[in-house]
This record gives C-alpha cells, structure tokens and sequence, in this order.
C-alpha cells in the first residue's frame, strides 16, 4: 500500500500544485511533501482532510494506493483481473 504515491497522482491528475493543495488540506507544504514520499503516515483524519480537498470518498483514495501485494495471493488473479476497470470507473466518476 502506497498511500502517498496515490495522493501525488490525484493531485497531479487534478492539476494541483503541491504548495497549494496543501493549503487547502490545511497542512504545510513540507507535511504533505512527507506524506506523498512515504516518509510519513497520515493519521485518519489527515486522510479525511486529503479525501475531501480531492473531492473523493476516503475509501477510494486507499483503495487507490492498494497494490497486488496487499491482496492474499489466493485473491491475487481476481484483483489483476478487476483492478484496471475499477481504477477506470473510479477515474471517470471521480477524477475527469
């Protein structure tokens, strides 16, 4: 799971400077610098204030930063097979 990762590319596919969405997360530019280079792990209420600045459920942002590897490998062929049309409906609903 990389939550940070997943922040940076909302963010980015948003068109938002890092320096001002931190502003409107509430939260210093270097903080959020932490969190999207994993140095630091956002509490669940900081994830609330991300989600919400993105303008995107909280489930669907840790959804987002899954990896194959944080999916039981009996259940690793089945996340492969739906990952890319959930992450596309998950973009059109949310992101476009």
């Amino acid at each position: 799971m990389n939550i940070g990762t997943a922040i940076k590319n909302l963010r980015q596919q948003k068109g938002l400077k890092q320096t001002d969405f931190a502003v409107k997360c509430g939260l210093s530019q270097s903080y959020l610098s932490s969190i999207e280079k994993g140095r630091k792990e956002p509490t669940l209420s900081i994830l609330k204030q991300i989600a919400n600045a993105l303008s995107i459920p909280m489930p669907v942002l840790v959804f987002l930063s899954l990896n194959r590897d944080d999916v039981a490998e009996s259940k690793q062929d089945a996340y492969d097979m739906l990952e890319p049309s959930i992450k596309g409906l998950i973009s059109d609903v949310f992101i476009s």
